[in-house]
């Protein structure tokens, strides 16, 4: 029987073109998240962290033997950009340690001058397969496209389920041994391979900065076996790995930005104030130019004076120091608020941040201010017009007994009739 293989180059071919066309698929519903989805947990574009796990694989040899299981282990570092909410790119430069044993039917065949027998060879050192392991060394640069399926559709949310298609770069270097470890059967060249395949994860937002994510994830490998052995059976390269990645965002926090944001606001017509009952003597007495100003403003004051009426109030509260993002914990408050907004489209929305009394007067004027602006972001990414909205940072709740419940934005729905 003649077996057909795809030569390398092409196999680099086919794994390019499937990366590019998932890409190519998955960017323009990226695109249209930008614009018309709002992420609540605000954090940096860029990241930096660490994986580390357990490993398993696969060649002529596998980590599953006859004789006995043999668990690998590896760790690395990794940077990351997030394009969007669902939408990031990873590269990883990860060391791997796998020991394959042989397969329960290949157990009873013989390594002998560097290829596979059936039997014993006469006149040289024979190792039968069931008595010798691999031990292996892989050297691993991978690049990652991770969509998550959770913040696609719910981009408020802590979680994340990840789909990470990848290709790798992989150096292999492995020895043979006895299973005794006393004897070193073989010593393999060093290989290269170019790997297709990629990841499942689960991860969670443990703070702004902060991503805990579990995955697993399985790898094909080109090329030639990563075990050292004659390939004769079982000759194709599979890793599997699983374990967890811990990543950091870059970028200041809230608490170190010392350049205070810019209020604005809210203008609205203030009435003039009435003349005191005791000026209509002072009036006869004073100059003429007087009486005439104050008789001026009058009718203007009582003829258009408009009147304001809340319709609705309500606040969305933070975490100590915390002034970037909207919390999961006030996602029925945010639903609640977008209700009310459709049932009064036609009012004006007022925004006002506080802090509690953690920290100097200044930095909690900042902290209150940017609450306030984070709330007026989350509104203008859900559809409302920004000159609907007003903000204002008042600094330190003094008044209030509970230091939860000063740290928030206070927010009213203002519909103004004449």
């Amino acid at each position: 029987m003649i077996k057909r293989t795809v030569p390398l180059s092409k196999q680099i071919q086919f794994g390019f073109a499937f990366l590019l066309s998932l890409f190519c698929m998955v960017l323009p519903v990226s695109i249209l998240a930008q614009t018309s989805t709002n992420q609540l947990f605000k954090t940096s574009k860029w990241y930096i962290g660490a994986d580390a796990g357990l490993s398993f694989g696969r060649g002529t040899l596998c980590s599953f033997g006859a004789d006995k299981s043999r668990v690998g282990y590896g760790f690395g570092l990794l940077g990351g950009y997030h394009i969007n909410s669902f939408l990031s790119t990873e590269a990883e430069l990860r060391y791997g340690h796998l020991g394959l044993g042989a397969y329960d039917c290949c157990k009873d065949l013989y390594l002998a001058n560097g290829s596979r027998y059936y039997a014993p060879l006469a006149g040289a050192k024979n190792y039968r397969y069931g008595d010798i392991f691999s031990s292996v060394n892989l050297y691993e640069l991978g690049l990652h496209l991770n969509i998550d399926f959770v913040k696609m559709f719910h981009p408020e949310t802590r979680w994340s389920f990840l789909v990470s298609p990848a290709v790798y770069g992989v150096a292999s270097k492995a020895t043979v041994k006895t299973t005794d470890g006393e004897n070193t059967v073989l010593k393999g060249d060093g290989q290269m391979h170019f790997g297709v395949g990629g990841d499942l994860g689960v991860g969670y937002q443990v703070s702004p900065r902060v991503n805990l994510r579990l995955y697993i994830g399985m790898t094909y490998l080109t090329g030639k076996g990563i075990d050292a052995m004659p390939q004769t059976e079982h000759e194709t390269n599979y890793t599997w790995d699983t374990g967890v990645k811990v990543t950091f965002a870059l970028g200041r926090s809230c608490k170190n930005k010392k350049q205070k944001p810019a209020k604005v606001v809210t203008v609205t017509p203030q009435p003039t104030e009435v003349a005191q009952p005791e000026q209509p003597a002072v009036r006869e007495e004073v100059a003429q130019p007087k009486t005439e100003v104050m008789v001026e403003v009058q009718p203007k004051q009582v003829s258009s004076k408009p009147t304001e009426k809340i319709v609705y109030e309500t606040a969305i509260y933070f975490s100590r120091n915390q002034c970037e993002y909207i919390e999961e914990s006030e996602y029925k408050t945010t639903v609640e608020l977008l209700k009310a907004l459709a049932e009064h489209p036609d009012t004006h929305i007022t925004l006002v941040g506080w802090a509690d009394k953690t920290g100097t007067e200044a930095r909690n004027e900042t902290i209150s201010a940017r609450r306030a602006e984070t709330v007026k972001r989350y509104l203008i990414n859900k559809g409302i017009i920004a000159e609907r909205i007003s903000t204002d940072g008042k600094g330190i709740d003094a008044g209030a007994t509970d230091d939860a419940k000063a740290r928030r934005t206070e927010i009213k729905l203002i519909l103004t009739e004449k």
